[in-house]
């Protein structure tokens, strides 16, 4: 628990004259001045693996999905170009048979 203000004040000026200003600050800085000054417990330890643990399960799904957009999108990729290769072959054998029946 972190000592306020008024207590460090209070602890100082009774300590000081009995142990000396040193040694007063040497203890004094042995105690937290605000909440944010407290150490780690294996409780907040506990709390942040969590957090990190929840984290890691949003991003693989994220992923995951992802990756299942990419391996539609390269689906429909293939399609197309496919679609587009044989379309082109389709036409083009139709003009030479066209152009062939053409000259006999």
């Amino acid at each position: 628990m972190a000592l306020s203000q008024k207590h460090r004040s209070s602890i100082y000026s009774s300590l000081a004259p009995v142990i000396g200003e040193e040694e007063v600050d040497a203890l004094l800085s042995q105690f937290p001045a605000s909440e944010s000054d407290e150490p780690s417990t294996r409780a907040d330890l506990v709390v942040v693996r969590s957090d990190l643990s929840l984290l890691a399960a949003e991003l693989r799904t994220e992923m995951a999905d992802l990756r299942a957009d990419m391996a539609e999108r390269f689906r429909q990729q293939t399609v197309w170009m496919v679609s587009a290769l044989f379309g082109g072959l389709t036409v083009g054998m139709g003009v030479a048979v066209a152009v062939a029946s053409g000259l006999s």
